[in-house]
């Protein structure tokens, strides 16, 4: 689903636009030209939705070299295995949460944690997925003729990065995973790497740079007037209140 230019929604579950299985996160493909990179994989119960999608866009399998993990939890990162193994695409984390990944680690991951919740069912996997790049704040990832800085995010998860991407001529957008979404709605969540403090601060940094379009890890997606959107988020945390939860 072509949603702006060079950007294409392939991936989005229950709480987002049911394109895909109810587990996924929303998994967007951004169209670089000479390749394509995934933005997040979805929760790897059956990621066939997912490249059916992407082939139903234009694509082939053949054109993605590159998958970006925003960061670690299930919806977004469970299938990450899936698109490594069968088709060989790099996959670029956060260098905090690439050791997570690489060992599909449970508790790190929250995932043990989700599952005592409910979340997830009992026998939900999480398959261990090799990082080929682990990257930092103000990294540069290339897409073709696309040029993503990434932005470290962490409050949502340890770990978690958003990816800027700075077009000129006033449009700048944000795959901002799980950290500020429409209506300036965040993720708080009893796991032990959520952070209230951290969360302010990274919404703080988000408000600064302006953001145009906004590509959340689920819901519907922000094509222009972002800004407005995590402004009220930011004027949540700057009232000592916090904003309302997805």
């Amino acid at each position: 689903m072509n949603i702006s230019d060079r950007v294409y929604l392939v991936g989005s579950g229950k709480y987002g636009m049911e394109l895909s299985e109810s587990m996924d996160c929303n998994v967007y493909l951004l169209d670089g030209g000479t390749e394509c990179a995934l933005v997040d994989a979805g929760g790897g119960i059956e990621p066939e939705r997912i490249v059916a999608n992407i082939e139903r866009s234009g694509f082939s399998m053949a054109q993605v070299k590159r998958l970006l993990i925003t960061h670690v939890h299930g919806d977004h990162a469970a299938g990450a295995y899936y698109f490594h193994s069968r088709y060989g695409i790099e996959v670029v984390a956060s260098e905090e949460a690439a050791a997570w990944l690489t060992a599909g680690d449970m508790d790190k991951t929250s995932l043990n944690h989700a599952k005592r919740g409910g979340v997830y069912d009992p026998d939900f996997l999480f398959p261990a997925c090799p990082v080929e790049r682990s990257v930092r704040e103000g990294d540069i990832v290339r897409v073709g003729d696309i040029e993503l800085r990434v932005i470290d995010s962490p409050g949502h998860a340890r770990g978690h990065i958003s990816f800027l991407w700075d077009k000129g001529e006033g449009e700048r957008g944000l795959f901002a995973g799980d950290t500020v979404f429409a209506g300036g709605k965040v993720v708080m969540q009893y796991v032990w790497d959520c952070d209230i403090g951290q969360y302010a601060d990274t919404i703080h940094k988000l408000h600064r740079l302006r953001i145009d379009r906004l590509y959340p890890g689920h819901g519907p997606f922000l094509l222009a007037n972002a800004g407005r959107h995590i402004e009220k988020a930011h004027g949540c945390f700057s009232r000592l209140e916090l904003p309302p939860n997805l």
